[in-house]
């Protein structure tokens, strides 16, 4: 009598947990768990090491909780996921794979090459549903459909019904209102002490994964400082430590700035939901049973809920809507390498190059976060790195590599459309009403920042004018054709427009220099 064959699970970065991944409860020697750290993919970007030593060291950890409950576990190095895949099936003699759909294109490519090579063993590959996100890729798509304009806030309301989060029996918002952003843009104020960090110590696993990716050449960053966690329990701990400690204040102050800061109330939890320690759902949860215990008001709930419920299940649909034309989409026509400031903020030498430092306080800070630690929030990356590019007249798709590769919680399906769609307005528009752009104002409202930079705020031409507010007026008088009848932003035309002409020529000559001094 022949044997059963055995069937592998394929786990992909994303799905560290068993919550995510679908495995039996209860460990089977028919069921062999394969994990595969790809070659390809590890050399695809210089990726910042912090990055790195997330991934690794969670899979890592992965595979180890799971061999001591028993579960067959594979885990190999190989040249790429589908060549791992393929290589782990005819080893085993498996009868079939099973996967989840690949949260990113080129790996859902690889998934396909790989069940045509699979047919060759005999063997079938099985793809199902991503348990890390609240909804599919089909259900945005049907949502879509004959949308001229796709906004989050439609969305992010049909959900919250359609899962019963802050909601009523009747229907309506908790609260009778579905956002509070009018409440949720406080500055920090000087006097108000920044709560101490949220930390998960390293563990020995951890520490020797951040000396094996300290000695490769080709990453980004430094090891030093990692402190996120690698395992579901570590996860957990950070969840509720962050209900407990940051999410009553959370709110009022989720667009605030300060130097030196890169979290302020902010959770750090995106890394960990991204890898797949903690799902969406459980996240939501937590801060919804917060509010109803009185532990944590409905501004701050609603606010944080928002950025999971609402923006991360946005993007990824988003993604898988416009791919793959959403990787060179450039409705503004920027061509503009990124400045090298981005890698190297302080001026040292990157790719043998050395240059001036970066001056922009606010700019060099956030730059100097992720450099060290492979994150900061929404704010600093919308408002200043990515407003500072698009300003600047980067290409779009060099700023989402930047992005992709430098951020801890950064993958292709999330990065991309926050960047080609929201931040550069590279879709012209499709996913966000107005270009992201601003003004040096904004950031002296939200921040600290202009008090010790050397440029002057308030100024908006010579040589210490604030470099926003001279590529801000070029951008409006670059792009005054398109943007005339614009509801959002026809205004900023006019104002333009009533600009004296030598007033109009200062600005561009102003603009043109910070241009040229941006290396």
């Amino acid at each position: 009598m022949t044997a059963a064959r055995p069937s592998i699970t394929f786990i992909a970065p994303g799905e560290f947990s068993r919550a995510v991944a679908r495995l039996p409860r209860v460990p089977r020697p028919d069921v062999i768990v394969l994990l595969v750290e790809s070659i390809q993919k590890g050399a695809a970007l210089p990726w910042h090491r912090q990055k790195l030593v997330l991934v690794l060291s969670t899979l890592r950890h992965f595979a180890e909780e799971l061999r001591a409950l028993g579960y067959r576990v594979d885990h190999r190095v190989s040249a790429s996921y589908e060549a791992g895949i393929v290589e782990a099936a005819r080893e085993h003699g498996a009868g079939r794979v099973l996967a989840t759909r690949g949260r990113e294109w080129d790996i859902a490519n690889e998934l396909t090459r790989a069940a045509g090579r699979l047919a060759d063993l005999s063997c079938t590959l099985e793809l199902h549903e991503d348990r890390g996100f609240y909804t599919t890729r089909e259900r945005f798509a049907r949502w879509a459909t004959g949308r001229k304009e796709l906004r989050m806030e439609w969305w992010y309301r049909e959900l919250r019904r359609e899962h019963d989060v802050l909601m009523l029996p009747d229907g309506t918002p908790v609260g009778g209102t579905w956002n509070f952003d009018a409440e949720n843009r406080k500055p920090w104020p000087a006097s108000k002490a920044v709560p101490a960090p949220i930390r998960t110590e390293p563990d020995a696993l951890t520490r020797r994964t951040m000396a094996q990716v300290a000695s490769w050449s080709h990453a980004w960053g430094s090891v030093e400082g990692f402190d996120l966690p690698t395992t579901r329990r570590a996860a957990r701990q950070t969840l509720a430590r962050f209900i407990t400690e940051r999410l009553p204040e959370f709110g009022p102050y989720e667009d605030a700035m300060r130097h030196g800061e890169h979290e302020l109330l902010h959770s750090g939890l995106s890394s960990a939901i991204n890898v797949g320690l903690l799902t969406p759902h459980e996240v939501v949860r937590a801060a919804e049973r917060a509010y109803h215990a009185g532990h944590a008001p409905l501004p701050s709930v609603e606010g944080f809920i928002r950025q999971i419920l609402g923006w991360r299940e946005y993007v990824y649909g988003y993604y898988w809507h416009a791919m793959p034309s959403l990787r060179q989409v450039n409705a503004l026509g920027g061509t503009r390498a990124l400045p090298v400031w981005y890698w190297a903020p302080d001026g040292e030498p990157y790719d043998g190059t050395t240059h001036e430092a970066c001056d922009l306080t606010c700019l060099a800070d956030t730059l100097r976060s992720v450099r060290d630690q492979g994150r900061v929030h929404h704010i600093p990356r919308l408002m200043v790195q990515s407003n500072f590019a698009t300003l600047l007249g980067v290409e779009p798709a060099a700023l989402s590599r930047w992005f992709w590769a430098a951020f801890t919680d950064a993958y292709e399906w999330v990065q991309l459309p926050n960047v080609m769609g929201m931040a550069t307005w590279g879709d012209g528009g499709q996913m966000a009403s107005k270009p992201y752009i601003s003004g040096g104002a904004y950031i002296d409202r939200m921040s600290d920042y202009c008090a010790s930079c050397r440029y002057d705020v308030g100024q908006r031409t010579g040589p210490d004018a604030c470099p926003f507010n001279a590529l801000y007026w070029d951008f409006i008088g670059r792009h005054a054709e398109r943007f005339a009848q614009h509801p959002r932003m026809a205004m900023m035309v006019r104002s333009w427009v009533k600009f004296p002409a030598a007033e109009q020529q200062a600005i561009r000559e102003t603009a043109d220099a910070v241009r040229r001094r941006v290396p």
